[in-house]
């Protein structure tokens, strides 16, 4: 069983990789409330089959390299076509396009491994998880179901969860096998990154402080974003991530500047046409201190976007929005 110390640097993790992942996000205000309600959360009886953890072994960034890599490079990189956008314009057009996708879905898979000496005892734990979301941007508005596995990566340590929840303007709904509401102080730390998760375009943002690191590339129906950062650029890539806020001017997460970064790399990938996301690939090392303590912090994370705009209505169940 993961003990409380443990799920903080959980929670930790989660909301710091997801405001750059996205909509992945969501599960740390689904811990969130389950922490707040006080209910301890045993193993599901459902077996988590998303592969992912198969992915981290053999390399998710390889993975990821491989799928946009096909052997024989066709693609063409914006230094060797004048017709292409440069890295700053791209971003430009992409956030601009980002205003008019009012809804979409996204399907994610992440990995994180998390290493911490909280009151000096070693910890790992390992958090694979699958998800699947509806988002409506305005009012805000979004239902997801996430199955993660988490662990030490010993096999008599791993904990399945299955999780559910709707999110709208004012509230946010969990559910752990019981729908709980959660309180409204989480839900106002929770709802600034939730937002931020609707808004997918924006997690370009801190790289347009380190867009000599940028490469445009022009593959079929797609324009590519892809970087690697080199040390300098990293330090430059944390003070840009530190200073973020979201449309409404709130700060995405407490303590910024207590977190570092030893790689930042994305693979960012948009239709030509509309510059709406196809598929965002994000691997993240980072440092963080927690209550005086070096929690550090390796993730892999992939989200692939359909039905822009189609999504009209998530409809909250009345037993659900009757929860006291």
């Amino acid at each position: 069983m993961i003990n409380r110390a443990a799920w903080a640097i959980i929670l930790t993790a989660l909301l710091v990789v997801g405001l750059l992942a996205g909509c992945a996000a969501k599960p740390t205000s689904i811990i969130e409330g389950n922490f707040a309600a006080n209910k301890t959360v045993g193993s599901s009886a459902n077996t988590t089959t998303n592969g992912v953890a198969n992915d981290a072994a053999n390399g998710f960034e390889g993975k990821i390299k491989a799928e946009t890599d096909t052997g024989t490079d066709t693609s063409t990189k914006s230094s060797e076509n004048s017709e292409l956008p440069d890295a700053g314009e791209l971003i430009d057009r992409i956030i601009v396009a980002g205003k008019q996708l009012k809804s979409f879905s996204v399907e994610e898979d992440s990995y994180q491994r998390i290493i911490s000496n909280i009151s000096n005892t070693p910890t790992e734990q390992i958090i694979d998880t699958v998800a699947s979301s509806e988002v409506i941007k305005e009012p805000f508005q979004m239902y997801a179901k996430s199955k993660a596995k988490m662990g030490t990566g010993d096999k008599d340590t791993e904990m399945d969860m299955d999780l559910e929840q709707y999110v709208t303007e004012d509230a946010i709904y969990m559910n752990f096998g019981n729908w709980m509401k959660m309180n409204e102080e989480l839900s106002g730390k929770a709802m600034p990154a939730m937002r931020e998760g609707g808004n997918p375009e924006r997690q370009l943002k801190p790289y347009q402080s380190v867009l000599e690191a940028l490469e445009v590339h022009e593959e079929g129906e797609h324009y590519v974003i892809r970087a690697k950062l080199d040390n300098n650029q990293l330090l430059k890539f944390a003070d840009s991530y530190r200073n973020q806020t979201n449309d409404r001017g709130e700060l995405l997460m407490e303590n910024n500047s207590e977190v570092s970064f030893r790689k930042a790399n994305i693979v960012f990938t948009v239709h030509k046409d509309t510059y709406y996301p196809v598929e965002i690939s994000l691997s993240l090392d980072m440092d963080r201190n927690v209550s005086g303590s070096k929690v550090s912090i390796e993730s892999e994370a992939r989200s692939k976007f359909s039905n822009y705009n189609k999504i009209k209505q998530i409809k909250v169940p009345q037993e659900v929005l009757e929860l006291e």
